[in-house]
């Protein structure tokens, strides 16, 4: 069984993949070029090394479907396009199209989006879903709040960076955790009040991917 947590999001999802037979996780970062300061991007670069991580560079979207942002229809085949890579990117990792569970976060009721924003990335979440839907054999969909996420991390109203640092702490003590490269690389790293990117997206796909997967929860 392959579970498969999604932290969506059109400029930088996070995804986490455990597959049940091997008892691995591995984290796949799918993030626009340029995204972050020149200290994240090399982080970023670093952590495409990772032998649990598969960190790829989105195209120029605007150069293949031109303004995007204002063209409904570039848009939505943005979206397609994303969501084909994104399938096709899981696919290589996992060799098989059979036996998929896939989590996606909900959006939090404190986001600060705006409307538009939150309007596109439900669009493009929902497309991802249809094309995994599709493309692969798919036992069951979930959509889990932030809150029940924070809470199995530890408590439902954690911060961004409180989560970080649960997980740099390993505070369920999971061994499939605590033999991570991501997490050995990252686990005693300084960063201020900031998460880089795409870190923030990759700590949220994993706690997620670890509560469906959980047996007790």
């Amino acid at each position: 069984m392959n579970y498969v947590s999604v932290d969506f999001s059109l400029n930088s999802p996070g995804i986490c993949i455990f597959n049940t037979e091997s008892n691995t996780h591995h984290y796949i970062s799918y993030v626009k070029p340029g995204l972050g300061t020149k200290k994240e991007q090399k982080l970023q670069e670093d952590i495409s090394l990772l032998s649990d991580v598969t960190l790829v560079y989105q195209q120029d979207w605007k150069t293949t479907f031109g303004d995007y942002s204002k063209n409904e229809l570039a848009k939505v085949r943005r979206y397609m396009a994303t969501a084909d890579q994104i399938i096709n990117i899981i696919l290589g990792i996992t060799k098989t199209k059979n036996d998929y569970i896939i989590a996606f976060e909900g959006t939090s009721y404190g986001s600060k989006m705006g409307t538009n924003n939150i309007i596109d990335m439900a669009a493009g979440a929902a497309i991802l879903k249809e094309q995994m839907i599709s493309q692969l054999h798919v036992k069951d969909i979930l959509t889990v709040a932030p809150t029940t996420i924070k809470k199995f991390a530890g408590k439902g109203n954690m911060n961004k960076l409180q989560l970080f640092e649960a997980y740099q702490q390993n505070v369920n003590d999971d061994p499939i955790l605590a033999r991570s490269p991501l997490h050995s690389m990252i686990k005693d790293l300084e960063i201020g009040k900031k998460i880089p990117k795409p870190l923030d997206d990759l700590v949220d796909a994993y706690f997620l991917v670890t509560y469906v997967s959980n047996p007790s929860t």
